[in-house]
């Protein structure tokens, strides 16, 4: 009567072995970029040796005072402090000290300095100073477009902050930032998606620099054009 019950009990004790060996093979077996996520210092030293970037992307802004979201369609390219954005109905460009507005519509291009121009957003821009600005509150790990990512919750400090809460996807292999969802203390929300993204390509400063079209309006509000 004993030999059943200790065979028993050894098959119970294989068995629970057997489990705790498999949860600790897949336990060593999970690649590098499993681990820990990146913190918001981390992700700015990451773009701050990024020589350049190229994406195509979709952005979606909403907010609770109307019904309809606004979705947006483009390319961007980012190289340092200079980054260019075109979308159907403007082109954004933006060097070291100056930023270009050009909507082809109306045939007009603003002039601004580069420092004074916040409303274009990049992965880049909100990284700035967000260690201080933002702090993490959750971390989770997904996939998006086959990749794995680690998406950061991030809670707003303090009123330096452009939005109030925020998320941050970001690509587990190169530390990329591949889509980011915030919402401002007024209700309104972005969710700015990247795609085809290439990291390092050459750009070259042609793309930085930008030409007025012939005929079209130039309204410059730089500092020194109203010295």
């Amino acid at each position: 009567m004993c030999r059943p019950a200790s065979l028993r009990s050894r098959l119970a004790m294989l068995r629970r072995a057997f489990s705790l060996g498999v949860l600790l093979a897949l336990s060593f077996a999970l690649p590098a970029w499993a681990q820990d996520a990146p913190s918001l210092e981390a992700l700015q030293a990451r773009y701050d040796r990024l020589a350049s970037l190229r994406a195509s992307f979709t952005q979606v802004t909403a907010s609770e005072f109307a019904d309809d979201s606004v979705r947006v369609r483009g390319r961007v390219l980012l190289a340092g402090n200079q980054y260019r954005v075109e979308t159907p109905s403007q082109i954004v460009v933006t060097n070291d000290t100056t930023t270009w507005i050009y909507a082809p519509a109306d045939s007009q291009v603003v002039v601004n300095d580069a420092d004074a121009q916040a409303s274009t957003l990049t992965p880049q821009a909100f990284l700035t100073a967000s260690a201080q600005k933002y702090t993490v509150t959750a971390v989770r790990s997904v996939r998006r477009r086959g990749a794995g990512h680690h998406v950061l919750a991030l809670t707003a400090t303090g009123t330096a902050a452009r939005f109030q809460k925020a998320s941050l996807w970001v690509r587990m292999s190169d530390q990329i930032v591949t889509r980011l969802r915030a919402a401002d203390r007024n209700g309104s929300t972005l969710d700015l998606r990247l795609n085809d993204i290439a990291v390092n390509p050459s750009l070259g400063n042609a793309p930085f620099t930008f030409s007025v079209p012939s005929g079209a309006e130039v309204v410059d509000l730089r500092r020194t054009a109203s010295q």
